[in-house]
């Protein structure tokens, strides 16, 4: 009886033995699958890219954008993704690749994704990275990265779920280039049109040649100044909810000034119509704004 327990036990603490290499791998291992399930995801990204870079390369020399900022953006932007894909695939291949890792693949891609969306481009060029896109999401399946896309629907604005960590920063705005574009025109036009109003009802009012004159020539000078700083921000992909907030201060100034000196209605007129153009951008970078009462 006693020698049968001694052979059951030490079955036992044998099975626990040979158990243990197997239990340790499976937690080390960061992804759901086998390491040639992995690789074989791995290699397909590699390929695919190398085909994307090709039908894009050859979509950017012939569409507007050659020779462009915009062309230099995205040949970084796939410059950065074939980079973190390669760093990606040597820790994997030292069994040292995290789910981290896939994320700043993502992260890479997301800014592609956000380019070609804006950028009508060739047919191949999209195909192509639609494609890529499929295999992205398997591998972020695989090291349970949860992941979506950006997706815009009808009105224009994304309904997407950022993953922990993405750059939404490159993106800071809920609708498209073209359309924010559009509003940063429509503030510079009224701007125009309110200065011009501005001036002659100055000119026509107790405060001409006073103090007062200067201090809101000054607001507006800064204004001005803050509101075509945003531009070439956003002209260089670099605009943010700061520099909208930079441009409402401003405008708040002006608001102020408005509100405890009367000029003529026209001046006031123009201003509303300027103001709702602001709110409009406030609410498209995501910025809680509130004019001072």
């Amino acid at each position: 009886m006693v020698k049968r327990m001694m052979v059951v036990l030490g079955l036992c603490v044998l099975s626990t033995l040979l158990a243990a290499p197997v239990m340790a791998q499976v937690v080390g291992q960061p992804y759901r699958l086998s390491d040639k399930d992995v690789e074989k995801i791995i290699h397909r990204i590699e390929q695919q890219s190398d085909s994307f870079r090709s039908s894009l390369d050859a979509a950017l020399d012939k569409s507007r954008l050659d020779g462009s900022n915009r062309e230099d953006d995205i040949n970084s932007f796939v410059k950065e993704f074939d980079k973190q894909t390669k760093t990606l695939h040597d820790k994997f291949d030292d069994h040292k690749s995290t789910a981290p890792d896939v994320q700043s693949v993502l992260e890479r891609a997301v800014r592609i994704d956000s380019f070609m969306r804006r950028n009508r481009l060739s047919s191949r060029a999209q195909d192509d990275w639609s494609t890529l896109k499929v295999t992205l999401d398997e591998l972020a399946a695989a090291y349970g990265v949860s992941w979506r896309w950006f997706d815009y629907p009808t009105g224009g604005y994304p309904n997407a779920t950022y993953p922990a960590g993405t750059a939404v920063s490159n993106v800071p705005y809920r609708i498209t280039d073209r359309e924010v574009e559009k509003i940063i025109h429509r503030i510079e036009q009224q701007s125009d049109k309110f200065r011009s109003a501005l001036d002659a009802g100055l000119d026509k009012s107790r405060f001409d040649g006073t103090r007062r004159e200067d201090d809101i020539n000054a607001f507006v000078k800064e204004f001005y100044a803050q509101t075509k700083t945003l531009h070439e921000h956003f002209d260089d992909h670099k605009s943010t909810s700061a520099d909208v907030q930079s441009v409402l201060e401003r405008a708040s100034s002006i608001e102020a000034f408005l509100r405890r000196n009367r000029l003529r209605s026209n001046v006031t007129k123009e201003w509303s119509r300027l103001r709702a153009n602001l709110d409009e951008l406030a609410r498209v970078y995501s910025v809680t704004w509130r004019w001072g009462y």
